[in-house]
């Protein structure tokens, strides 16, 4: 897991927050938090961190077949749209190859079933370990 600082955005009543990443070092590599948005996630909050504190977090990692379903299924529902739309091209006559269309028609199903489904899970990937009482300490004796 990987730890990072966050500050505690909302609380509620069952040991979950909201919480907004700080950008660290280990940002470097990612564009997420270059795109101006604030990254912002549930955790659990099994220390009772209030709202406004700044907090440590651990993060779970993406699992190692995460990949495989966001680069390699949506190459292959292009690719497997494109012979769909092309074999129904060939079976019903039609003059113009469908093939672009189904395999977009395929990706955009993958698309949107993908979608609702991380919404439906909405997995909490957080947990609330401490309290960053180092920068809050630093802030108030400024």
């Amino acid at each position: 897991m990987k730890r990072e600082f966050a500050l505690v955005l909302e609380t509620y009543n069952n040991n979950i927050a909201k919480v907004e990443l700080q950008r660290s070092t280990s940002c470097d590599g990612c564009t997420i938090c270059s795109k101006g948005k604030p990254v912002v996630l549930r955790a659990f909050n099994n220390i009772n961190a209030s709202k406004g504190d700044s907090v440590v977090i651990e993060v779970e990692e993406l699992k190692k077949g995460t990949n495989f379903f966001v680069y390699i299924i949506p190459l292959l529902c292009l690719i497997v749209g494109y012979f769909i739309g092309e074999y129904i091209s060939k079976f019903a006559n039609i003059e113009h190859n469908l093939g672009p269309i189904f395999s977009f028609i395929v990706f955009f199903i993958y698309v949107i079933l993908g979608i609702r489904r991380l919404k439906k899970e909405n997995k909490i990937i957080a947990n609330i370990i401490c309290k960053n009482e180092v920068i809050e300490n630093f802030e108030t004796n400024k």
